[in-house]
């Protein structure tokens, strides 16, 4: 089909493009991830997600404190009476939390444990 616009000197045709059309039905599939690899996947998730949680409720600590404290069972009360199983270590002391000997600065991450395979949780980095 073709449109032809024409005004003062000038004209336009106006051509459907099919281009636009074929992309639209282009689909790329990306290969799809076995379901071991999906529960691994969400897996490391939940320990990154439990390892912020940690993070944020360290965070809260030492603002109200003035300094970061280094023992990871002394939050539990703050994250609802225990401190989250990370689902790669099996373990509620699957967390490693850093302080700087100044207790100004610190790191909280996951551990990376043997159930989740290769990996490199986040590190969540605190600062006064």
């Amino acid at each position: 089909m073709r449109i032809t616009l024409s005004g003062i000197g000038a004209s336009m045709t106006i051509l459907p493009c099919l281009c636009l059309l074929a992309a639209a039905h282009q689909t790329t599939t990306a290969p799809k991830a076995s379901s071991g690899s999906k529960k691994i996947e969400a897996m490391r998730h939940e320990a990154d997600v439990n390892a912020r949680a940690l993070a944020t409720v360290v965070e809260g600590s030492a603002i109200a404190r003035g300094a970061y404290d280094k023992k990871v069972s002394d939050y539990a009360r703050s994250l609802g009476g225990s401190i989250p199983i990370n689902p790669c270590t099996g373990t509620s002391t699957g967390y490693t939390l850093t302080v700087a000997k100044d207790g100004h600065s610190a790191t909280v991450a996951a551990i990376a444990g043997t159930k989740c395979g290769k990996w490199v949780p986040q590190q969540f980095h605190l600062k006064l």
